[in-house]
């Protein structure tokens, strides 16, 4: 299964060495939530404001379904501002 992953802002600093740009194309042989992506990149989960898969709006209690073949997935971080 071929996910792609997109964080922005400051979550791209968790992005492995090997992404291109903000983006990281990850291929699972099992189910993958968003969640368990956010873990697996070690992201705080209080760090993470909004996801998106395929464009549309995830919200916080549809983040633990897992993401099917060809999805996109877009993190952006909770800002903070003065």
């Amino acid at each position: 299964m071929k996910i792609t992953v997109k964080f922005f802002s400051s979550l791209m600093e968790y992005l492995p060495a090997n992404a291109s740009d903000n983006s990281i194309e990850l291929n699972e042989a099992v189910a993958v939530s968003p969640l368990q992506i956010i873990d697996r990149y070690k992201i705080p989960h209080n760090e993470v404001r909004t996801m998106m898969k395929n464009g549309t709006f995830l919200p916080e209690e549809d983040r633990h379904v897992s993401l099917e073949d060809g999805d996109v997935l877009t993190v952006w971080p909770a800002i903070q501002g003065g």
